[in-house]
This record gives C-alpha cells, sequence and structure tokens, in this order.
C-alpha cells in the first residue's frame, strides 16, 4: 500500500505500510523543525505513525519578527 502526501500544491506518494513522522519527513528531505505534518486537521508529532491509505498535508513552519 502506500501513502498520499500532499506538499506545495504536489501529490508525492510514499511506498509503506507505515511510517513515522520523523521519518515520514526525512525521507523527503524536510526538517520536522521547518515542516508540519498534518492528518484531516490533526498537528502530528514527529513520534506519531502515519499508515497506509492515509492523505497526510505537509505545510512549511513560517516564522517572523519585527
Amino acid at each position: 500500500m502506500s501513502i498520499k502526501v500532499t506538499y506545495r500544491g504536489r501529490e508525492v506518494v510514499i511506498e509503506e505500510d507505515k511510517i513515522k513522522v520523523k521519518d515520514l519527513l526525512r525521507k523527503m528531505g524536510l526538517s520536522p523543525l521547518s515542516a508540519i505534518v498534518v492528518r484531516e486537521d490533526e498537528i502530528l508529532s514527529e513520534e506519531d505513525l502515519v499508515k497506509s491509505g492515509e492523505r497526510i498535508r505537509i505545510v512549511n513552519a513560517i516564522s517572523g519578527g519585527v
């Protein structure tokens, strides 16, 4: 099975049955310090598992100051 990930408007298919968020980010070349992983409306932690058949969204964390 596979996991469908939307990142920057593109869909990426990860061929895994299950994977931890931190490993998913690593596989995509992203840092958990600059990316947020969302399942439905829930923000996932680095230790959460993503399972095949799920649709995941990754958004960039943006911060700024004055």
